[in-house]
């Protein structure tokens, strides 16, 4: 009979020891464990994990960091990595109100652009709630109580005028992340464009040393001598690997793509993909897949996917959350300005007198951080709101495209995001006709579930 233990009150340092001595003794872990329990883990990890290069041990003893008021741009770097695991702040449940600040320039100027937009935020959110409360009226035979429905018309109207949002404004950020993972990551973002994040980066490295001294060297993030070739190379690609700019696609789209791109179209290429070998080989698999099926990862071995769309920046970290994939980074730069679908529900939802003073702060604001006499396209993300239309480039195999499409296709995603999700499915449907798909294609977008979705403590408890 096989022997079953689950151990989860070991130090993470003591949990790595304990695993990696597997490799070396057949014994049972009811043996090894007395002699972990009484041993210097960290001179185990000193000469095993750092010392002699053995990072796979690092793999197996894990911590959770959290990160709290930082801008945006600190939370997706950390989260641009497909082993990412963690939470952030949700701008679709949060008042974002009180929320601090984060200036790229520490300018008047600078500063004036950030408090002007949650001047906006704060103005049009509470003409948006009483717009939906008259759209979407209280029906005690539709929610389950009264307080659900005013959830779910919160919920909505931070959909709308989260768009209103400065990149810049502060969140907080979990990552629950093993000891290898935490060190090379945050090895790679000390050379990241922006100062913010560095910095981040280096306290954040600097907690975990002072906590899992054996597992962090000190020089890990310094010039040191061993890291010299290595720092050189990073810093030379460090724009190009933390962002993507409209500029890096243009070799790969056609200027007719570019023009669909910009009216809102999903763009596929499948340059990479057998796709009728797979339809071929996989007809049965992919006719008689049942709703919800995960389709198998040998699939992957078809190939890939290049997708490319615009997307609000507030919903493209909604995306960014799907790791198994690659999901690139955007520059938020303001070339394309205020996705369409925010104007457009605002319109829908204020009166004209209001919609024309909010259109009239909205272009002021952009035309204000052009104007920087300082300003770089990196620090002016910052000032940028998460409305803002940028260029997105993802890369899929057939079940990653499936389990996204489908998943972001559902009435509780935001309204821009599914617009992509349709736009995927309908990738797939001309590629795939015989693939079973259960998308959500209803345009109407609002539902009772919104209210339900939240943490909340349970009546006596």
């Amino acid at each position: 009979m096989s022997g079953i233990f689950v151990l989860d009150d070991l130090h993470p340092e003591d949990n790595a020891m304990l695993q990696a001595l597997y490799s070396r003794s057949p014994a049972s872990v009811n043996v090894h464990l007395p002699k972990v329990r009484g041993a210097d883990s960290g001179a185990f990890m000193d000469k095993f994990y750092v010392g002699y290069g053995h990072a796979s041990i690092g793999d197996c003893g894990s911590t959770t960091i959290f990160i709290e008021d930082v801008s945006m741009l600190v939370a997706k770097a950390i989260q641009d990595n497909p082993l990412y695991s963690g939470q952030e702040s949700s701008t679709r449940y949060l008042d974002f109100s009180a929320q601090p600040l984060i200036d790229p320039y520490g300018q008047s100027e600078s500063r004036a652009i950030l408090d002007r937009w949650m001047a906006i935020y704060n103005r049009f959110l509470p003409l948006v709630k009483e717009s939906l409360s008259r759209q979407y009226p209280f029906d005690e035979t539709a929610y389950p109580s009264r307080k659900v429905w005013e959830n779910a018309i919160a919920a909505r109207a931070f959909d709308v005028s989260r768009g209103l949002l400065p990149v810049g404004v502060g969140t907080n950020v979990s990552w629950h992340t093993n000891l290898r993972q935490a060190r090379e990551k945050l090895m790679a973002l000390s050379h990241h464009p922006l100062a913010e994040v560095r910095e981040v980066a280096m306290q954040v490295f600097a907690a975990l040393r002072e906590k899992y001294p054996h597992s962090f060297r000190e020089d890990d993030m310094t010039g040191a001598p061993r890291h010299v070739l290595r720092r050189a190379f990073a810093d030379t690609f460090a724009m190009k690997d933390s962002f993507l700019t409209p500029d890096d696609v243009t070799d790969e789209l056609t200027a007719r793509e570019f023009a669909r791109l910009e009216s809102g179209e999903v763009i596929v290429h499948d340059r990479l993909f057998d796709v009728s070998g797979l339809n071929r080989r996989e007809e049965g698999l992919l006719s008689s897949r049942p709703q919800g099926a995960p389709l198998s990862r040998r699939l992957q071995a078809y190939g890939v996917y290049n997708i490319y769309f615009m997307l609000d920046f507030g919903s493209f970290r909604d995306i960014q959350r799907h790791r198994n994939g690659l999901c690139r980074m955007p520059l938020v730069d303001g070339r394309f300005g205020m996705h369409r679908w925010y104007l457009d529900d605002l319109e829908s939802k204020l009166s004209p007198l209001d919609f024309a003073a909010l259109k009239g702060a909205i272009d002021e604001q952009f035309e204000a951080i052009a104007a920087l006499d300082q300003g770089t396209p990196t620090q002016n993300q910052y000032l940028y709101p998460l409305g803002t239309a940028v260029l997105c480039h993802m890369t899929y195999s057939l079940p990653e495209m499936v389990y996204v499409a489908e998943l972001r296709s559902g009435k509780t995603v935001h309204p821009s995001l599914r617009l992509i999700a349709w736009g995927m499915l309908d990738a797939m449907t001309d590629r795939h006709p015989k693939l079973a798909l259960y998308g959500d294609r209803d345009l109407d977008s609002w539902t009772a579930r919104r209210g339900t979705q939240t943490i909340d403590v349970r009546n006596g408890k």
